[in-house]
């Protein structure tokens, strides 16, 4: 009897400091949706999906539709990351496997580290991968000056 209790306590107490980790939706990302919705007035920007991991992540992306042209921009905020350098870097030759065709630049400017891939065609859609600390930002978009310039509305709200 007494080990019920004591397993009974210890689930309770368990329960009741993971519930104090959670972290829910952090304030500038919402700041950032406003920006986007103000300054890329050509592109129809709407929700796509929200992960709230607690205390361990948060993740959020938002979808833009233009006619026929679609494109997305994921944040994903890593709480309890134990190295953000080499999971980033894991992240970047995974995207260099996936896009072989694509020229990859190293982009000064966003966060700690940034690359772009983009097509020899300028009006093609252009991937950015970039990370701030904890935080990892991946932008999809159709054509080279929408993506970078997306990219830079995401870093300046980035704390």
């Amino acid at each position: 009897m007494m080990n019920k209790i004591c397993a009974l306590v210890l689930v309770v107490l368990f329960l009741s400091v993971t519930g104090g980790f959670a972290q829910g939706r952090p304030a500038w990302i919402g700041q950032v949706e406003q920006t986007l919705k103000q300054k890329e007035t050509a592109w129809k920007i709407g929700d796509g999906l929200i992960n709230d991991h607690g205390a361990t992540m948060y993740e959020e992306s938002f979808l833009f539709k233009k006619g026929a042209l679609t494109g997305v921009v994921e944040i994903d905020v890593y709480y309890v990351l134990t190295n953000p350098e080499e999971t980033f870097g894991g992240l970047v030759t995974v995207t260099d496997n996936l896009s072989k065709r694509a020229k990859k630049t190293k982009l000064a400017g966003l966060g700690d580290e940034g690359y772009m891939w983009t097509s020899s065609d300028r009006n093609d859609y252009t991937k950015i991968l970039f990370k701030k600390d904890i935080t990892f930002v991946s932008i999809w978009l159709h054509g080279r000056a929408t993506a970078q310039r997306v990219a830079k509305h995401v870093a300046a709200h980035i704390p």
